[in-house]
């Protein structure tokens, strides 16, 4: 059997090149890190599993029917129903 695929890698790639480009240079600055190429693996290593978390839980225009997406997807526990009478 076949492993399950992104169909949208390449979005998600472009995403997260772009986000990179935006903020290497503050984060080089930040991690006191001189090297270009040394601050793009730091910030991937560090923050890789946010923007994959962003994109495919809210971003990705498959995430509903995606099962690869569903560890991402938001939950209700962060926005608990209001409790009524109060």
């Amino acid at each position: 059997m076949e492993e399950p695929r992104c169909e949208r890698l390449k979005d998600l790639l472009n995403c997260e090149t772009r986000i990179i480009q935006k903020h290497i240079d503050e984060h080089k600055w930040l991690q006191k890190i001189p090297d270009y190429n040394t601050g793009v693996s730091d910030f991937v290593t560090k923050y890789g599993w946010l923007m994959r978390e962003l994109f495919c839980g809210y971003a990705c225009e498959d995430r509903e029917n995606c099962h690869l997406a569903n560890p991402f997807k938001p939950s209700d526990e962060l926005n608990p129903p209001e409790k009524s009478g109060s």
